[in-house]
């Protein structure tokens, strides 16, 4: 038995070079002789693994592999080998969850070697193929028993999710969060009774914010707050995304609420989101050409965030959670900006939204008010002021 630190090294040696000639008899000995010594790490249990392998002893690699992945379980080659193992007994769920773990450990491991990279993407393949066969099993057995066309769209989501086709997303508010909300990305239109009317005034609004894009009432969406810190957001004092602001924190914005009359009647009826200095606000969101919005979280999710499409060219898109959504001049999008968000326009022209927000529509009257209360004196003990998006 090996048992200085140089003896040691000596008969692990030998092992992987037993190993590399194919004396698998002989690196299963060396092996044994690390082992013994108490010094081996995954690396050595890996190696027996593999003499195991070869000498047709599955039991005994199977139980190598164990100890490997106790020692050290991110070790992606002893992660591969399982998956295979359980792929050959035919449980290809086990093997797929080993190939997954592999793949995705394998992405923040750059020293892996360039053979473990190659079985990396084996194990990638292999999962996506075990995937395509459980999604054609699912769907197949689904349609078999009438459900296929039957179901939901929330169903079909679901079972998206199951099939890793969309990833799940949660209400993950900045500021204030309200319990017990349902967690949904884009509400219908036809949930709001008011939308009709309002998208019957785009016309007229996109008239009064051609006017004001001709006398440059713009002002960039991110600004330096004096009393907070700053932390270089791509887009602060950027007109990349600017805002022409109608009402900004519950107040009317003076003259740009005065040059916009139609606007103003045409939002009368919208129950917007009334809090005390903070709420509603109503402004024109402007995207430049090539601007982007990187993917954060609104302030609170006790109010939906709307935009009202006036200037959308091709390549423009905002995504919400797991779901992206093209906007359609004149259709009113209703969405929970409490989920993480981002928006786009890499045309070479300008996009431009009606923004505003309003109370969402689970909260009752009673509930509405105590969050306005709760954040009144939030913001008279001098809390967080920005919450627009």
């Amino acid at each position: 038995m090996a048992t200085s630190p140089g003896e040691v090294q000596a008969a692990r040696d030998r092992a992987f070079a037993a190993l590399k000639r194919g004396d698998y008899g002989a690196a299963a000995e060396q092996f044994a002789r690390v082992l013994a010594s108490g010094a081996a790490d995954a690396a050595v249990w890996f190696g027996l693994s593999v003499a195991r392998r070869q000498l047709g002893a599955p039991a005994e690699e199977d139980a190598a592999l164990e100890q490997a992945l106790r020692l050290d379980a991110r070790y992606v080659p002893a992660l591969i080998r399982k998956g295979d193992l359980h792929a050959q007994r035919g449980d290809s769920t086990a093997a797929c969850s080993y190939y997954r773990a592999a793949v995705e450990l394998a992405a923040s491991q750059p020293a892996l070697s360039p053979e473990w990279r190659g079985e990396v993407r084996r194990a990638e393949a292999a999962s996506r193929e075990i995937t395509a066969r459980f999604t054609t099993h699912l769907l197949g057995t689904l349609s078999a028993q009438g459900l296929g066309a039957a179901g939901t769209e929330r169903f079909a989501r679901a079972v998206d999710l199951l099939l890793g086709r969309r990833q799940i997303y949660l209400q993950q508010p900045k500021h204030f969060y309200f319990p017990e909300l349902p967690q949904t990305q884009f509400y219908e239109r036809s949930r709001f009774g008011w939308v009709p009317a309002l998208e019957a005034q785009t016309p007229r609004i996109r008239a009064e914010l051609t006017a004001l894009l001709a006398s440059d009432r713009f002002e960039p969406y991110i600004r330096k707050t004096a009393d907070r810190p700053s932390f270089g957001h791509p887009l602060l004092e950027s007109m990349d995304w600017g805002a022409c602001f109608l009402i900004k924190d519950g107040r009317e914005a003076g003259e740009n609420a005065a040059r916009c009359p139609e606007t103003m009647a045409a939002l009368a009826d919208v129950p917007l989101c009334r809090i005390a200095g903070r709420t509603p606000s109503v402004l024109f969101s402007l995207l430049r050409p090539g601007a982007r919005i990187r993917p954060h979280h609104g302030y609170t999710n006790a109010r939906l965030i709307c935009h009202l499409p006036l200037i959308v060219p091709k390549d423009c898109g905002l995504r919400v959670g797991n779901e992206t959504h093209v906007w359609r001049e004149g259709e009113l999008v209703v969405f929970d900006d409490s989920i993480e968000h981002e928006a786009w326009n890499l045309s070479k022209e300008l996009r431009v939204v009606l923004l505003f927000d309003i109370w969402r529509p689970e909260l009752t009257d009673t509930e509405r008010a105590l969050v306005a209360a709760t954040l009144k004196a939030v913001s008279e003990f001098g809390g967080p002021q920005t919450w627009t998006d």
